[in-house]
């Protein structure tokens, strides 16, 4: 699996960009991506001059294969609207923990969110902030996929991994047999070796970025 990061630098410009745009935000994410997988192209460049980076990697692994495991995500708040719409939604914020249960250390990890199990896809989403270390990963097969993912670190075998959760769901939340309300549930894949920028270099890079453009297909 290829681990590397590319992404065009233009150093003076940047540079110049990096002083008029400040910090980066948060920024809210469907998953309107081809087929509900990931979000639109449309949505990673607004994302990117919000100030989220974009790292164009070649592959995911399936989180299983790397030992991960991820337990019920614990439920911390709620708060709901009585017409739910992507631009009025739901929203909740649960704490996720990834457990490593192989035999080796997971090195500059990533969780990536690739499409939603439960609800409707188009109406599902998260805020995704890049000063809490997310950002999205550009995945090309046949076409580019932009997945929201979060950066875990190393997280020794044996050892776990928490983040927060910001959700956003654009219909009504599903209840079960006791009559609690149901987040949605994600497929997810994993990333090794693309460390998370340091806070000078991170800026450098939202800067190119914005002023590159979202390259939507690789060269040959």
């Amino acid at each position: 699996m290829g681990r590397f990061v590319r992404v065009g630098w233009i150093w003076t410009l940047a540079l110049a960009a990096l002083l008029a745009a400040g910090r980066a935000d948060a920024f809210n994410i469907v998953f309107d991506g081809p087929s509900g997988y990931g979000i639109s192209a449309a949505a990673a460049t607004s994302a990117a001059a919000a100030g989220v980076p974009i790292f164009d990697v070649d592959s995911l692994a399936v989180a299983a294969n790397l030992g991960i495991v991820i337990p019920a995500p614990s439920v911390q708040s709620f708060q709901l609207v009585t017409t739910p719409s992507v631009a009025n939604p739901n929203t909740a914020n649960s704490l996720w923990t990834v457990d490593n249960t192989g035999t080796g250390s997971l090195d500059s990890a990533w969780l990536v969110f690739t499409n939603p199990e439960t609800y409707t896809a188009s109406l599902v989403g998260f805020e995704i902030d890049p000063n809490a270390g997310w950002a999205l990963l550009d995945v090309f097969a046949g076409q580019d996929y932009f997945y929201p993912a979060v950066f875990l670190g190393d997280v020794p075998a044996g050892a776990a991994a928490t983040f927060a959760m910001h959700h956003r769901v654009g219909q009504a939340l599903d209840s079960n047999s006791q009559g609690q309300f149901v987040l949605p549930k994600y497929h997810v894949a994993a990333l090794e070796g693309v460390p998370l920028p340091e806070p000078a270099a991170f800026a450098l890079v939202v800067a190119a970025l914005v002023l590159a453009g979202i390259p939507l297909r690789r060269n040959a």
